[in-house]
């Protein structure tokens, strides 16, 4: 959960949202927010969604043996093979 509430807060930051503006949007006063952030509150998953579309993110469950693949791909910390190839040409 709490690399959740880091890119949460991340992508709020980027986005140059005040807590408290934030708060206004979910109908959430300035407090419940910075606590949400500190990890102080233990969050509803209805209300992790609901910032995280505010905030132009998508909650997404992947199984978990895929997880370090779908994190390779977001972070593009490995370089992707095409699944397919030119046929070599043949020396007829």
């Amino acid at each position: 959960m709490n690399e959740i509430i880091r890119s949460l807060k991340k992508a709020r930051i980027e986005r140059k949202l005040k807590q408290s503006e934030l708060g206004s949007k979910l109908g959430l006063p300035q407090s419940h927010i910075s606590k949400i952030e500190r990890g102080d509150t233990d969050l509803r998953l209805s209300t992790v969604a609901d910032m995280a579309r505010l905030l132009d993110l998508e909650l997404v469950l992947v199984p978990r043996h895929m997880l370090p693949v779908i994190k390779a791909m977001i972070e593009g910390k490995e370089e992707q093979k095409p699944m397919w190839g030119l046929d070599e040409e043949r020396g007829d």
